[in-house]
């Protein structure tokens, strides 16, 4: 009984000295790059013992791989979330990056990090990609999109959503996240393809209904 009561305490201490250096990899990696960031400027930030960072991760790329997919996969989750029920392939497009912004408003510090720690996230096959992907196979097939392939609607759609987030990230801007998102979309839409009269209303309706409880 005794065992099992210490085995429960160490495993407690465990997953709280694996939030907190998850927690200051966040916060470090948000402010600064990976090479400017020390394991000792971790291990001082998560106020731990720098024994403990290497009982969990073997060294600080590891750390941010791990929040960068973290921080992503949440991300990802809402934009799921938004989507569901959703099938015409332009509307999930315009929602999707609206959610991001959205993202970006709420979340700064998280979105700082996952901008920075985005390795791979511009690679066409990555997984975290698929649904996107999916969308764009999907709006080719049934002609919603026209004249591109599948990897420069990928490409399009990733850059102005990594353009929407850096934007709405800089210090003491003064930028409507929600008129940024919607022009940014309009934009989006009608590189792929979509009509000017149906990529204004489809882009209007989903920025309104993502950020209508921002």
């Amino acid at each position: 009984m005794i065992a099992a009561t210490e085995d429960i305490k160490t495993d407690r201490r465990r997953v709280r000295t694996r939030a907190a250096l998850l927690q200051a990899g966040q916060s470090l990696f948000a402010a600064q790059s990976v090479d400017a960031v020390s394991i000792d400027d971790i291990v001082a930030a998560a106020d731990v013992a720098k024994g403990s960072f290497y009982n969990h991760f073997p060294d600080k790329d590891a750390l941010a791989r791990e929040i960068a997919v973290t921080v992503r996969a949440e991300a990802e989750a809402q934009v799921d979330l938004a989507n569901a029920g959703v099938t015409e392939p332009a509307s999930r497009m315009a929602r999707g990056q609206a959610v991001f912004v959205r993202y970006a408003v709420r979340n700064p510090e998280r979105a700082r990090a996952m901008m920075r720690l985005h390795a791979g996230a511009t690679l066409p096959n990555a997984p975290m990609n698929r649904g996107l992907r999916a969308d764009i196979e999907a709006g080719l097939a049934d002609g919603s999109f026209r004249d591109l392939t599948v990897e420069t609607g990928l490409l399009m759609a990733m850059g102005m959503g990594m353009v929407a987030v850096t934007r709405v990230l800089e210090v003491n801007d003064s930028t409507d996240p929600t008129a940024l998102s919607r022009d940014l979309n309009f934009g989006l839409l009608r590189g792929l393809g979509v009509a000017e009269d149906a990529a204004r209303a489809i882009s209007a309706a989903a920025v309104a209904d993502i950020f209508k409880e921002t």
